[in-house]
């Protein structure tokens, strides 16, 4: 049975009076303590009690989702087991002392809803025996950091877990709960003085002070299609000599009936399509570019994300969906033309390196640009040769395009060049496809600028700081309500870039790339 979130919300009742005795009471004196601790500090002198802590950080508490344990390379480089260790290092350059920090990953949501429950009261019993106790009622700072755990299928974990996800508008009731019983413990750890941080997804009905977002569905499928855009130098490409791509929209189910108003992965490849085909449309329709398949033509919609969509469950049937693309209804048996090649992670990317190989395939994405070769590519990233990129010149006319009829595979003219091919992830195991040309792009988040600036906000959020001046800061709209957010663009990775994006960084070795 499912529900829509607005009915949810509007039927939401709060579940944390059922703890107890002691927990009413703390509910009950919660309006003394915020109030005691408001007359405190409008004269802009504290307490004797606080004057002791004043220059305390105050305390964070990280709520994450959990990660499947692997040894395997074949997984994005952002995951949940890197990302909050780099918080958590990082909240400590900032002054905070590791017994300040605390952080607990759940499974799902609701195993998630009823951590954030229990922490959040016994918080709020901890400063009612405060008030109890000295009779101050000022509560110490402290920042919650959550980040919902939402069930992801497959396709959406191989993007990394450092990736925005909408919510569909009709889920599950026990998911309902869940979300429910967050948003209430989120609002009575704000009612105590607690901040609230929400990182990757929001909250529905929750007035956070500030919101980290990652890149999400939309942004990953623009970036590759403006990539090939650029590449390809689509700009001072004719009508008459066009250029090939593909899409692969990766799904872990049958994509004809997938529903994206209940299913957050149909939801997630809609949107997905639709960032890239803003970018892309405008060249179909002057004739620039056209699909090897004939999938994608001049009619085709942002709402056709279906006609794209591959089975990714296994790399076979990523391999199938290819083949069957790829192939010569001519009766040759030459590769027929394909110019790019959007596969949207680097999971679907590696599958299409190695059927593009088994077709016939050859070269690599260097080979559009000739003052560049593997050796040049290897001094580039152990920090012996800079690379300066030219796009090599084409034809004006192909020799077929005079009979090529937009809507048609029959007429794609036979070309065995191997394509530009891009992903999202930075798999460590996808490295070595990147700097043989094979794979040209991968895209990942910053983590390290994510870690930092989160931990900054936490710090001046205990501190009572304004965070909206702060330059990283910017301001978004959520439930009607302007609300400081954090955000960055994709960082997009090639052979060329390789060195100064991931290995000076430190989220990968010179072995990781083969080197």
């Amino acid at each position: 049975m499912t529900q829509s979130l607005e009915e949810a919300r509007a039927g939401m009742t709060n579940p944390l009076f059922k703890y107890g005795s002691r927990t009413l009471a703390s509910l009950l004196t919660l309006g003394l303590l915020v109030g005691a601790a408001a007359c405190g500090s409008q004269g802009g002198s504290a307490s004797s009690s606080a004057s002791s802590s004043s220059t305390d950080t105050g305390t964070v508490a990280l709520f994450t989702p959990s990660d499947d344990l692997t040894l395997s390379t074949s997984i994005p480089l952002n995951r949940w087991n890197q990302f909050v260790p780099a918080v958590k290092k990082s909240l400590e350059k900032q002054g905070f002392q590791s017994s300040q920090i605390s952080s607990v990953k759940s499974k799902s949501l609701d195993d998630q809803s009823h951590a954030i429950q229990d922490y959040v009261v016994r918080q709020v019993g901890d400063l009612a025996d405060q008030h109890e106790d000295d009779n101050t009622g000022s509560p110490k700072p402290m920042t919650l950091v959550v980040a919902p755990a939402t069930d992801r299928d497959p396709a959406l974990r191989a993007y990394g877990d450092l990736v925005t996800q909408d919510t569909p508008k009709h889920v599950e009731d026990s998911e309902h709960a869940a979300w429910n019983r967050i948003a209430d413990s989120l609002k009575l750890a704000k009612r105590a003085g607690m901040h609230v941080v929400l990182l990757r997804d929001q909250v529905p009905n929750v007035k956070a002070d500030a919101y980290v977002q990652f890149t999400n569905a939309q942004n990953i499928g623009a970036m590759q299609a403006r990539q090939l855009i650029n590449k390809l130098a689509l700009d001072k490409t004719t009508k008459d000599n066009p250029k090939y791509i593909e899409v692969l929209l990766p799904i872990s189910k049958d994509a004809s009936h997938a529903d994206e108003q209940s299913d957050a992965e149909a939801l997630f490849a809609k949107q997905a399509f639709q960032g890239m085909w803003d970018e892309l449309q405008p060249y179909f329709v002057s004739g620039k570019l056209r699909s090897s398949s004939g999938l994608l033509n001049v009619e085709t919609s942002s709402n056709d994300w279906r006609s794209v969509a591959i089975d990714a469950s296994k790399d076979d049937t990523i391999k199938q969906a290819i083949r069957a693309r790829l192939k010569s209804t001519n009766g040759s048996n030459k590769p027929v033309a394909i110019d790019g090649l959007i596969a949207m992670n680097d999971q679907v990317a590696s599958a299409a390196v190695s059927e593009l190989t088994s077709l016939g395939y050859t070269g690599s994405a260097a080979d559009i640009n000739p003052n560049i070769d593997l050796l040049g590519i290897v001094n580039n990233i152990t920090g012996r040769k800079d690379l300066d990129r030219e796009q090599a010149p084409e034809p004006a006319k192909a020799p077929q395009a005079d009979t090529q009829d937009a809507h048609s595979k029959d007429m794609v003219p036979s070309k065995d060049t191997w394509p530009l091919v891009t992903g999202f992830g930075a798999y460590v195991s996808n490295m070595q496809n990147i700097v043989d040309g094979k794979q040209w792009i991968t895209g990942f988040e910053d983590r390290d600028y994510f870690a930092e600036k989160l931990s900054i906000l936490a710090l001046d959020l205990n501190a009572n700081k304004t965070i909206d001046k702060l330059q990283y800061v910017s301001s978004i709209d959520i439930e009607g309500r302007q609300t400081p957010y954090v955000t960055r663009p994709i960082v997009v990775a090639a052979a060329s870039n390789l060195k100064s994006v991931l290995i000076d960084p430190g989220y990968i070795s010179l072995a990781d790339a083969g080197l």
